[in-house]
């Protein structure tokens, strides 16, 4: 690993590079910046970082890694993401890169978790079938999308997931209905350590006009309150029962508000903006003195959607 003079890392190096040479088809890099893979550009290293092609390379992965004892972490298009400044240490499995197979049948498809939402989202434009519609401007890829239950506009991944195909940490290919999975804000409950590889999505039948002009309605709404053109991660904080994050963080006058190169957005409070050469550690300034202006003045806990992850 390139910088570290460590020995034992240096074998723990010569482990994987070994099995990747020997099992892997995908791509895999050392010593990543996670600035490079994420929609913040903020993040250290992460030891390794692979690229799995297919269930194969998922399978050989996880099992490595368990034989190993090496942790893993997953990621698709890097968005809703903060990697502190340490990075991450073992694996980082990059979903973007392969799992892109769709396969579509009238109102029905299944769809690999590599693929982006707005491929999705086109498809269903063209084809005339509504439902997806608040995806309209949501960046990342499906995977991630299930997992965190993504939504807009009064509408989420629950609402079109009808099930889910599973890797499980120890290789085995599981299927869960969408009644068994516990969706709820941000969240799907899946079991511990499966990686989601395809989601069998449902839709409703309509013109095709009518899908393009709600997608067209639904991107000038987010245009109007939240076009933003600088490195952001999405929603910050989850929006509280009966109101709305960004709202109350705007009232306590936090518009603008900076920690080193990350600034609450002057375009939608809920966003921090990277600068230029924001750091993990001003993020989590920021979020921390948001969360305590807006507790002093409105008596609100505000509470995290982002997910932070990796060492100081």
């Amino acid at each position: 690993m390139a910088g570290r003079s460590d020995k034992g890392e240096e074998k723990v190096s010569a482990q994987y590079s070994l099995f990747f040479i020997q099992r892997f088809k995908g791509k895999v890099l050392f010593n990543v910046p996670l600035s490079e893979h994420t929609s913040l550009k903020i993040g250290g290293p992460a030891d390794v970082m692979a690229f799995p092609q297919d269930e194969g390379d998922l399978k050989d992965l996880l099992s490595f890694a368990g034989a190993k004892d090496f942790p893993f972490f997953v990621i698709g298009g890097g968005t809703n993401l903060l990697v502190r400044d340490g990075g991450i240490r073992g694996i980082v499995i990059n979903m973007s890169e392969g799992f892109r197979d769709m396969v579509w049948q009238d109102n029905k498809a299944v769809i690999g978790s590599g693929v982006r939402l707005a491929e999705i989202l086109n498809h269903c434009r063209e084809a005339g079938l509504s439902g997806f519609e608040f995806a309209a401007g949501i960046p990342g890829t499906l995977g991630g999308a299930v997992a965190m239950n993504a939504g807009a506009y009064g509408s989420e991944m629950k609402d079109v997931v009808e099930g889910v195909e599973l890797i499980g940490r120890k290789g085995q290919r599981l299927f869960m209905p969408r009644s068994e999975i516990n969706f709820s804000y941000r969240k799907a409950e899946l079991p511990k350590g499966a990686l989601v590889v395809r989601a069998h999505m449902g839709f409703v039948k309509r013109s095709a006009e009518e899908v393009r002009e709600k997608i067209r309605e639904l991107r000038e709404k987010r245009r109007s309150t939240s076009a933003i053109n600088l490195p952001n991660a999405g929603s910050i904080f989850r929006n509280p029962e009966g109101t709305f994050a960004g709202k109350l963080i705007e009232e306590a006058g936090l518009k603008g508000e900076r920690s080193g190169d990350a600034a609450v957005s002057d375009v939608h409070a809920n966003y921090i903006v990277n600068l230029g050469r924001a750091r993990a550690k001003d993020v989590l300034t920021l979020m921390a003195l948001v969360r305590d202006r807006v507790y002093s003045r409105k008596g609100i806990v505000l509470e995290p959607e982002i997910k932070v992850v990796g060492e100081d």
